[in-house]
């Protein structure tokens, strides 16, 4: 039951987990603006690449829930191997470039061959939209923090 109860609360993110010491009683998890700012990065972070492949690629209903399936695994993915391995772009790269290779090979079962081929040949423009994107994210970071930075006013 909880092991039951604890992979409920991974998939579904819910405000609870069992205790580990057995007893039956929910320990209340407490989460931060941090964990939910990060979440809704990486929401947003895999639809803008699922929405781009998805009119690209002219997918139908079926491939286009597929493609964000896979882009949400692959974005979570590369967001832990970017928090773990701050500071280290060169073992990042090689991380994020295996991250996308597992991504090609199960596009392979969801794409028809030619859009799998305008896929295969388009990945640098789908990797170079996604940096542009959280580009994008980090220049507003950057402008909000600048208006809520406090000023000092001399009241004469």
């Amino acid at each position: 039951m909880k092991k039951l109860l604890v992979m409920t609360c991974m998939m579904f993110g819910c405000a609870f987990t069992a205790a580990a010491n057995g007893d039956t009683k929910p320990a209340v998890k407490k989460t931060s603006k941090v964990d939910k700012k990060v979440a809704l990065v990486a929401e947003q972070r895999a639809n803008h690449l699922s929405n781009k492949m998805i009119i690209d690629l002219g997918l139908n209903n079926y491939q286009s829930r597929k493609i964000r399936e896979i882009n949400n695994e692959v974005v979570a993915k590369k967001l832990a191997v970017e928090t773990e391995f701050a500071g280290n772009q060169a073992v990042i790269d090689k991380k994020c470039e295996e991250i996308c290779n597992v991504r090609d090979i199960e596009l392979e079962s969801v794409l028809s061959t030619r859009q799998y081929n305008e896929y295969f040949g388009a990945r640098k423009v789908y990797n170079q939209a996604e940096q542009e994107f959280m580009a994008s994210l980090d220049v507003q970071d950057n402008a909000t923090a600048a208006t809520e930075t406090p000023v000092a006013v001399t009241l004469n």
